[in-house]
C-alpha cells in the first residue's frame, strides 16, 4: 500500500515537472514572439514615419512644380499673344512693301513718261530753234529784199523826177505809165516790210514757245526724278521694316517653342510628382495595415500591466494630468525647448492621451502619456516606464526632438495626419 502511494506521488511529481517545463518553454516562446512582434512593430512605425516624410516632401515639390507649371503657362500665353501681334505686324509690313512696290512702279512709269515728254519737248525745242534760225534767215532775206527795193525805188524816183523835169514834153499817157510804175515799186517795198514784221513776230513766238516747252520738260523731268527717288527710298524703308518684322516673328516663334517645352517639362514633373505621391500613399496604407496587424499580434502576446494598487506617488500611475504637465514644463529646457513650445505640447498630448499615463489605444496598442508604439520603446528612458510619468515624459520629449525638432512641429504633423 505504501509502495503504491509512493509510486503515485512520484508519478504526480514527474507529471508536475513536465508541466512546469512545458510552461517555461511556452512562456519563453511567447516572450520571444512578443519581443519579435514588438521589434517588427517598431520597424513598421519607423517606416511609416519615413514614408509620410517622403509624402510631405513630395507634396512640397509638387507645389513648386505646379507653381512652375502655372508660370510656364502664363509665359506661354504671353508669348503666343506676342506671336499673334508679330504676325499681324509682319502682314502689315508686307502689305506696306507691296504698296511701296506698286508706288515705285507707278512713279518709275511716270519718270519714264516724263523722260519721253522731255525728249519730245527737246525735239520741239530743236524744231523751234530751227524755226528761229529759219526766221532769222528769212528776216535777213527780207531785209536784203527791202534794201534792194528801196535802193531801186530811190534810183527810179530820182530818174523819174529827172525825167519829169527833163521830159516835160512827154505826153500824158507816157507820164501816167511812169507814175504807175513808181507806185508799184513803193507797194512792193511796203509788202516786203510787212513780211519782215511778220517774220520777226513769228520768230519771237517760236522762241517763246521753245523756251516754255523746255522749261516744262525740265520741270517734269525733275519732278519725275524726285518722285522716283522718293519711291525708291520708301521701298527700301518698307523692305527693312518687313525684314525686321520677319526677324521679330522668328524670335517670338523661338520663344513660344521654348515656353511650350518648359510647360511640357513642368507638366511632366507635376505628373511624376502625383504618381509618386500616389505610390507613397499606397505604401503608407500597407504599412499602416501592417502596423495594425503587428499591434494585434502584440496584444495576444503581451499587454501593459494594470496600474498597481496602493498609495499614490507624484510620479506613479495616479499622477494627475496637471501634475504631469508641470513635470513636462520643468523638463522641456533639458531638451532645448522654449517655454513658447509648451502650449503645442499640451495640445499634442491632450489629443493623444489626455495626459493620462495609463492611457492605452485598444486598436494599435500605443501606451502612456506620449502614446509610444510599441509601449516598450519607453524602456530606453527607464525601467519604470509603466508606472512613472516622468519616465514617459522624458521618452516622449526625446522622441519629439529627434523626429520633429520641437513640440510645435510634432503638433503640426498631428493636425495634418492625426498621428505623430
Amino acid at each position: 500500500m505504501a509502495s503504491a502511494k509512493k509510486r503515485a506521488i512520484v508519478t504526480v511529481a514527474s507529471r508536475a515537472r513536465v508541466l512546469i517545463k512545458v510552461g517555461v518553454v511556452t512562456a519563453l516562446g511567447l516572450a520571444l514572439l512578443g519581443s519579435a512582434s514588438l521589434a517588427h512593430a517598431d520597424n513598421l512605425n519607423n517606416k511609416k514615419h519615413d514614408t509620410q516624410t517622403q509624402i510631405d516632401n513630395n507634396n512640397a515639390q509638387t507645389s513648386k512644380d505646379q507653381a512652375a507649371l502655372a508660370q510656364a503657362a502664363a509665359a506661354l500665353q504671353t508669348a503666343q499673344q506676342n506671336l499673334v501681334d508679330a504676325q499681324a505686324d509682319l502682314v502689315a509690313k508686307q502689305q506696306a512693301r507691296q504698296d511701296a512696290q506698286a508706288e515705285d512702279a507707278r512713279l518709275s512709269t511716270a519718270a519714264s513718261q516724263a523722260q519721253k515728254t522731255l525728249t519730245a519737248r527737246q525735239a520741239d525745242l530743236t524744231a523751234a530753234q530751227q524755226a528761229v534760225t529759219d526766221g532769222e534767215a528769212n528776216i535777213q532775206s527780207q531785209r536784203n529784199t527791202i534794201g534792194s527795193v528801196v535802193q531801186s525805188t530811190a534810183q527810179q524816183n530820182t530818174t523819174l523826177v529827172s525825167w519829169a523835169i527833163a521830159l516835160s514834153d512827154l505826153s500824158a499817157p507816157q507820164l501816167s505809165d511812169r507814175i504807175q510804175w513808181a507806185s508799184q515799186a513803193f507797194e512792193a517795198s511796203q509788202n516786203a516790210m510787212n513780211q519782215l514784221l511778220d517774220a520777226q513776230t513769228q520768230l519771237q513766238a517760236a522762241q517763246d514757245k521753245a523756251q516754255k516747252a523746255e522749261q516744262k520738260a525740265e520741270a517734269a523731268q525733275t519732278a519725275a526724278k524726285q518722285a522716283a527717288q522718293a519711291a525708291a527710298d520708301h521701298l527700301t524703308a518698307t523692305r527693312r521694316a518687313e525684314a525686321s518684322a520677319m526677324q521679330a516673328q522668328q524670335d517670338v516663334s523661338t520663344k513660344v517653342a521654348a515656353t511650350n517645352k518648359a510647360q511640357a517639362t513642368a507638366s511632366a514633373a507635376v505628373k511624376a510628382d502625383n504618381a509618386k505621391t500616389a505610390q507613397l500613399k499606397q505604401q503608407l496604407a500597407k504599412i499602416e495595415q501592417q502596423i495594425k496587424d503587428a499591434a494585434a499580434a502584440v496584444k495576444h502576446v503581451t499587454n501593459p500591466p494594470a496600474p498597481p494598487s496602493g498609495p499614490t506617488k507624484p510620479t506613479g500611475l495616479n499622477t494627475s494630468p496637471s501634475a504631469a504637465q508641470t513635470i513636462a514644463r520643468n523638463l522641456m529646457p533639458n531638451y532645448g525647448f522654449a517655454a513658447s513650445q509648451f502650449s503645442c505640447l499640451v495640445n499634442l498630448w491632450n489629443y493623444e492621451s489626455g495626459w493620462r499615463m495609463n492611457a492605452r489605444n485598444s486598436s494599435s496598442g500605443a501606451y502612456g502619456i506620449p502614446q509610444a508604439l510599441p509601449a516598450t520603446k519607453m524602456a530606453s528612458a527607464g525601467a519604470d516606464w509603466r508606472t512613472n510619468a516622468t519616465t514617459q515624459i522624458k521618452w516622449g520629449l526625446g522622441y519629439i526632438k529627434s523626429r520633429y525638432g520641437s513640440p510645435c512641429g510634432a503638433w503640426a504633423h498631428e493636425r495634418a495626419h492625426s498621428w505623430y
